[in-house]
């Protein structure tokens, strides 16, 4: 269901935002731990805060496809209309957004960096 996707992709934004705040408050505690006052401990804080800017950067993109995937389900009245609505979906620029089955794969995966996509 057109829906059902919409709703899909939504959590997959909060997921998203969720790790890039986790990621800038780590950094923020990095930088803040007066014991730990060594290069390392500043280059891994800043790491962090690059990878949290360009969670912001990705999030944005999402967003702004995802508007307007509404706006042409709503323009075409294909909102609730599974099939036509796919094809708006998969002419959307973020593949993650265009490939169902690309949406959310870096949830199910472990590692120590974030992955947005």
């Amino acid at each position: 269901m057109a829906l059902k996707r919409l709703a899909t992709e939504l959590d997959e934004t909060v997921r998203q935002t969720r790790e890039m705040v986790v990621e800038l408050n780590d950094a923020l505690i990095a930088l803040l731990d007066t014991t730990n006052s060594d290069a390392a401990a500043r280059l891994d804080a800043t790491q962090r805060l690059l990878v949290g800017l360009q969670a912001q950067d990705r999030i944005e993109q999402r967003c702004s496809n995802i508007i307007s995937a509404i706006h042409q389900m709503d323009r075409t009245g294909l909102a609730f209309n599974e099939d036509e609505s796919d094809k708006i979906w998969e002419n959307l620029s973020l593949d993650e957004l265009s490939k169902p089955e690309l949406s959310g794969v870096s949830a199910q995966g472990t590692g120590g960096d974030v992955d947005l996509f």
